[in-house]
C-alpha cells in the first residue's frame, strides 16, 4: 500500500492539475484527493465551481445528480431516521432543512457533518398581554440568516400554512413567531405585519434596503423583515421595513398561451433579482423573466438577456441561487418541477404515498436570441417522500473531506459498517469528517 501511495505521490503536479480541470464536480474532487495527501494539497489548490447538486430523494435509495458533470451520486447518505423524509429548505455548507418521517418533527440537518438543530413544530400566538396560544403547522419552505452556528447568531424564516403564512425562529425558542415588533403584542398587531396572500419566496439579503428577510409574494410585493438581536434568547421580535410595496405593473404581462406558475428572489452580483417562470395549459414551463430591483423609482426593472451572459441560475423556493461562470456563455436557467406548488401532494406524511411528488417538469432554460426549453434534468421517477431541491456544498465543506474519503487508498482504516445509506459520514482516525 505505501509503495502504491509513493508512485501516485510522484506524479508531476501540472499533470495532476490537468487532471483535476477534467472534473468539475465537487463530489469528483473529493475523491480525487482520497488518492494520496500530494494529491489532496494539489485539490485543496484548485477548488471546482460551487454549483449545486440536485437532490432527489427517495425511501428506496437518495441520490445526487451533478449538473456540472452530468453523473448520479449516491453519497453523501442520508441517516437511517432521515429516510422518507420531506425536505422544504437547503443551505450552503450540507445543511438541509426538512420534516422527519415518524412523527420525528422538523430540523436541520447537515450530511457532512452529521450535526443537527431542532426546529419547533408549532407557532406563537400572543392573542392578548396575559397569555399565548401555540397552533399547530406545516412548513413549506425554510431559509436561513446564516449556516447553523455555535459561534455567531443566525435566524430562520419559514413559509407554512397556520395562522401566519410567515414566522421566524432562533435558536433557544421552543417555536415559531410571527412577524411583531413587540413581544406581548395582541393578534391584531402582528397580523398588520403579515401579507394577506400567498407568499411566493423568501431570502436573507444584504441590500440597500436594509438587511433581513426580503418577502415576495404573488402581486409581486417585496416587505423587509428584519431581525432585533437586542432581546431575550428565548425571544424574537422583527422590525418592518414599509413602504417597499413593488409591483412591474398591476397586472403582469404573461406570454400567450401561459400563465404565471412562480416567482423566486435570487441574488446575483450584490443584485436582488425576481425570477418570474411561465407555463402552458398543461403545466409545462415555457418561458422565463429577469427583473432588477431598482430603488430609484421602486420598481422591478426587466433585464434583456444580453446583460444577464456569464451566469447560471438554479430555482428554488428559499433555496435559489446564482453562479457566475468563467466563461461567456448565455443564461442558464435550471428549474425543478413545481407544478403541485405549495398546496399539491405530498403537504403531510399521510398524504405522500398516495401522492408522490412531480418531477416531469425539470430542465434548463436556455438564452441566447431566443430562449429554448432542454430537459437536461433527469425527469422521474417521481419522489415517494419529497421534491427535489438543490444541495449546496462549499469550499469549508471540501476542506473537511480527509484523505481517506475516496475509499481506502492513503488509509484502510475507514468504517466498513456505513458503507450503506445508514450514515452522513465516517470518521478517519484523525476525527475528520468525510462524505461518503
Amino acid at each position: 500500500m505505501a509503495d502504491a501511495n509513493m508512485a501516485w505521490a510522484e506524479f508531476p503536479e501540472e499533470c495532476v492539475a490537468g487532471i483535476l480541470s477534467h472534473l468539475p464536480c465537487l463530489l469528483d474532487h473529493a475523491m480525487f484527493s482520497g488518492v494520496c495527501k500530494p494529491w489532496r494539497t494539489i485539490a485543496l489548490q484548485h477548488p471546482p465551481r460551487q454549483i449545486p447538486l440536485l437532490l432527489m430523494p427517495s425511501r428506496a435509495a437518495t441520490s445526487f445528480f451533478c449538473v456540472a458533470s452530468g453523473d448520479t451520486h449516491h453519497r453523501p447518505g442520508l441517516p437511517a431516521d432521515a429516510r422518507g423524509a420531506r425536505f422544504f429548505g437547503s443551505f450552503p455548507g450540507g445543511w438541509l432543512a426538512g420534516e422527519l418521517p415518524e412523527s420525528l418533527g422538523y430540523t436541520l440537518l447537515n450530511l457532512c457533518t452529521g450535526a443537527r438543530v431542532a426546529l419547533p413544530t408549532r407557532l406563537r400566538c400572543s392573542v392578548n398581554a396575559r397569555g399565548s396560544n401555540k397552533y399547530p403547522i406545516i412548513i413549506h419552505a425554510v431559509t436561513l440568516s446564516a449556516a447553523p452556528s455555535e459561534d455567531r447568531p443566525y435566524y430562520a424564516a419559514a413559509v407554512m400554512s397556520s395562522q401566519s403564512n410567515i414566522a421566524f425562529w432562533r435558536p433557544g425558542m421552543g417555536y415559531w413567531t410571527p412577524p411583531t415588533e413587540n413581544w406581548g403584542a395582541e393578534l391584531e398587531d402582528w397580523q398588520k405585519l403579515t401579507f394577506n396572500g400567498p407568499i411566493e419566496d423568501v431570502t436573507y439579503y444584504i441590500g440597500p434596503l436594509g438587511e433581513g428577510f426580503y418577502v415576495l409574494t404573488n402581486k409581486e410585493d417585496l416587505l423587509l423583515y428584519t431581525p432585533n438581536t437586542n432581546n431575550n434568547p428565548g425571544e424574537l421580535t422583527m422590525s418592518s421595513v414599509e413602504g417597499y410595496s413593488i409591483r412591474r405593473n398591476p397586472r403582469p404581462t404573461m406570454p400567450d398561451p401561459g400563465e404565471v406558475l412562480a416567482r423566486y428572489l435570487v441574488q446575483s452580483r450584490g443584485e436582488l433579482l425576481m425570477v418570474v417562470r411561465f407555463v402552458s395549459a398543461e403545466k409545462a414551463t415555457v418561458a422565463f423573466d429577469v427583473f432588477k430591483l431598482e430603488l430609484q423609482p421602486r420598481s422591478w426593472k426587466k433585464f434583456t438577456f444580453d446583460t444577464l451572459t456569464g451566469r447560471r441560475f438554479f430555482l428554488g423556493r428559499g433555496c435559489s441561487v446564482a453562479v457566475d461562470m468563467e466563461n461567456p456563455c448565455p443564461l442558464y436557467i435550471y428549474f425543478l418541477d413545481d407544478s403541485a406548488r405549495f398546496h399539491g401532494p405530498g403537504t403531510s406524511h399521510s398524504q405522500q404515498v398516495e401522492n408522490p411528488f412531480p418531477s416531469a417538469d425539470t430542465g434548463r432554460s436556455c438564452w441566447f436570441f431566443d430562449q429554448g426549453i432542454v430537459y437536461s434534468l433527469p425527469r422521474g421517477p417521481p419522489s415517494d417522500c419529497s421534491p427535489w431541491t438543490w444541495f449546496f456544498l462549499s469550499d469549508e465543506t471540501f476542506r473537511l473531506v480527509p484523505p481517506a474519503a475516496a475509499g481506502g487508498v492513503v488509509s484502510d482504516s475507514s468504517d466498513e459498517s456505513n458503507s450503506d445509506d445508514e450514515s452522513i459520514g465516517t470518521a478517519h482516525g484523525n476525527d475528520e469528517t468525510s462524505l461518503f
